[in-house]
């Protein structure tokens, strides 16, 4: 799906307009006059924000049509630091939770950060990008969802790598050494960062890391001079919380009203955008994708937790009772799914990952998560 900051980088789009405007930004295109073949058509565009205006050329006119869609953005005007918008936009509590979150992830793991614009090799974007789409099947899959941008992904795969060497897009991502754990793609317009596409490692889940992406972009946004981060259409509970700027969408119909076909075919279509914005006020919309989700909930297979942890112990195990015990790196695909456990325990153990080992008893089904301070029995279920 096509992105307002997409669109706004389109020759055909800059061809029918001087600029677009939004906060106190004005953007000034300087295109030539549209070809015959763009001139006679009518043109549509959806889900551009109600804070952007658009300035036709003299010989075009704009119809709107509000859409059915609240949009969601973080305002970063007057901001000097992230610190500062955590200050004035939440309470003490949810900031603290934020910051926990930030502060626990970085504790217990060896965690950098970059944003690729400008410059990538094509090795590290395909390789990124394929930890991205692994991310979103995994994550999903968990959740018995389909994630809507899938079906893109090919389009996605190709035509990124040329947007960022552009700066027209760009990948964000936290590292936990060499490993990435969260992922975001993102699109570039002027001093507006839109957040298309992110995703994390679900081993890592009681970290917040959609918390830490934002709360990191937004760091970068503000020392690089951007005035808006976007997290775009729908009312997930992340957006509600961090956005202090919810608005409309609407559609805009661009046409030339000394062609009397054009005048027509615009008349037309925003009558039908019309209907169908009204359909979708009414939940029409939403009839198809609430019968698909539940024949497929439905036919959902119930699973089985693979192992059941014990509560962590408060002091160090003895080192007589692992010592006949084998060490195992959970993050080997043969444990892999032991390694959400020794994660969760460093969270709450507040234990370094370095500082961590696993071990099991042999032709067991018992395992040992152990810290310096701190140890977990893991059960693996029959």
């Amino acid at each position: 799906m096509e992105v307002f900051p997409q669109l706004f980088h389109k020759e055909n789009f800059k061809a029918l307009c001087t600029g677009v405007t939004y906060n106190a930004c004005n953007v000034v295109y300087n295109t030539n006059t549209p070809n015959n073949k763009t001139a006679q058509k009518t043109h549509a565009f959806k889900l551009l924000p109600e804070y952007v205006t658009i300035h036709p050329k003299a010989n075009y006119k704009i119809k709107s049509i509000p859409q059915h869609n609240m949009g969601y953005a973080i305002s970063l005007e007057h901001m000097a630091s992230v610190e500062e918008y955590l200050q004035k936009h939440f309470n003490s509590k949810k900031r603290n939770i934020i910051k926990r979150f930030v502060n626990r992830l970085e504790h217990c793991f060896h965690i950098t950060y970059k944003l690729y614009i400008g410059n990538i090799s094509k090795e590290k974007y395909t390789t990124i990008m394929q930890a991205l789409h692994q991310m979103i099947i995994q994550r999903f899959d968990e959740r018995n969802e389909q994630h809507k941008n899938l079906n893109e992904w090919e389009y996605l795969l190709n035509n990124t790598y040329q947007q960022i060497l552009e700066k027209k897009a760009s990948l964000f991502v936290i590292y936990n050494n060499e490993q990435p754990i969260e992922i975001s793609l993102n699109y570039h317009f002027d001093k507006i960062l839109f957040s298309y596409i992110s995703s994390y490692h679900t081993d890592y889940s009681k970290f917040g890391l959609g918390h830490v992406e934002i709360y990191k972009q937004l760091e970068w946004c503000i020392e690089n001079g951007y005035v808006l981060f976007e997290m775009g259409v729908g009312g997930m509970d992340y957006k509600r919380r961090w956005s202090n700027l919810i608005y409309q969408y609407h559609q805009y119909i661009i046409y030339n009203p000394h062609a009397k076909l054009n005048t027509i075919e615009a008349t037309l279509k925003h009558g039908f955008y019309s209907l169908k914005e009204y359909l979708k006020a009414k939940g029409f919309n939403e009839i198809i994708p609430l019968v698909l989700q539940k024949l497929k909930n439905n036919n959902k297979k119930e699973t089985t937790a693979l192992y059941t942890a014990l509560d962590i112990l408060k002091q160090p195990i003895n080192r007589e009772a692992v010592q006949n015990m084998e060490e195992i790196n959970p993050t080997d695909t043969a444990h892999a799914a032991l390694n959400r456990y020794r994660n969760d325990f460093l969270y709450t153990s507040l234990e370094h990952e370095q500082h961590t080992k696993v071990y099991h008893a042999t032709n067991t089904n018992t395992y040992i998560i152990s810290g310096k301070t701190m140890y977990q029995t893991i059960l693996k279920n029959n």
